[in-house]
């Protein structure tokens, strides 16, 4: 998961109430402070939820590059880090931020999932020295578990188990939105041609690991703010946001291109037929029904190939 998608997952009203009341026993627990809760995506920090209580005040939604943050600490490492002079611990005492927010004090715990990833942290921060102890530490530990299971939890509800990729639960979400009104978003539409030949002549073992492949062709061709469905079955989709269906029409190409170049002992190629469309000419809600309709074009063409919805 990427810092623009994770941002839209967190607008949900369900989920983003499970991040205030994590804050808000933080605060009951400790004291008043500065809580927050962060997302971190390569090297870059996403300040998910807030909750100022104290003297310092950190924004929500700032992004900010991981070598200029606390919580670097406790996601490299994946501990839990307290530090109780911030201008005289060495891995803060030159940064930046502990001088323009005079930071004296720090404690923050990795946010570790079910499969072993650090999806961020949950921190507080004071100005006074010695504000922290292993009794809050201890709590925050705690809470992080909690936090971490309905991470882990809404993970599995809105992604598809085989490939990893999103499912239509969470698409049937996205289509009601706001923000799908908002701009131009292209969506491309994918079927595989001939896929029940290869369950058939090979078994289904066969058919999940030829999916598999053909999601991690997609994921490791789309863009940054592009993200991938499994719809059902040999069925895959791509969202692409901000993004025109010429712009998008490239990485198209290149997903089928990829995909009928792989090989394997028993499968040589992954057809794929495809219909992009954008929200310049069709309405978010129907989306998916015109990228079929371009779909169907594509295979009456012969397959592995791009249909685009015409302006």
């Amino acid at each position: 998961m990427v810092i623009i998608m994770i941002e839209k997952w967190m607008e949900e009203a369900d989920f983003s109430r499970v991040f205030t009341d994590i804050l808000s026993i933080a605060n009951d627990l400790i004291g008043d402070q500065t809580f927050y809760i962060s997302f971190i995506d390569n090297e870059r920090m996403k300040l998910l939820k807030t909750l100022v209580k104290s003297d310092i005040f950190v924004e929500n939604g700032r992004i900010v590059q991981m070598q200029d943050t606390y919580c670097q600490m406790a996601y490299t490492s994946s501990r839990p880090v307290l530090v109780s002079n911030a201008k005289e611990h060495q891995q803060t005492k030159n940064l930046e931020l502990t001088h323009s927010l005079n930071i004296g004090s720090y404690v923050g715990v990795p946010i570790t999932l079910n499969d072993g990833s650090v999806f961020g942290t949950l921190c507080s921060i004071n100005t006074s020295l010695n504000e922290y102890d292993d009794k809050t530490l201890q709590t925050l530990i705690k809470l992080s578990s909690f936090l971490s299971y309905a991470i882990d939890m809404e993970r599995l509800l809105i992604h598809d188990v085989l490939t990893g990729l999103f499912n239509r639960t969470y698409w049937k979400r996205i289509m009601t939105s706001e923000w799908m009104n908002e701009g131009t978003h292209a969506f491309l539409m994918m079927d595989m041609d001939k896929f029940k030949q290869v369950n058939d002549e090979f078994g289904h073992e066969k058919g999940d690991f030829i999916l598999m492949k053909a999601s991690s062709l997609i994921d490791e061709t789309i863009p940054e703010g592009a993200y991938g469905f499994r719809f059902s079955g040999d069925e895959f989709g791509v969202l692409f946001l901000n993004r025109s269906a010429e712009e998008a029409l490239p990485y198209a190409e290149q997903i089928i291109r990829r995909s009928a170049d792989y090989a394997d002992p028993d499968v040589n190629g992954i057809s794929l037929s495809a219909g992009l469309v954008d929200t310049t000419i069709t309405k978010a809600d129907r989306l998916m029904k015109e990228a079929d309709r371009l779909l169907y074009k594509s295979k009456r063409s012969g397959g592995s190939c791009v249909s685009i919805q015409q302006k």
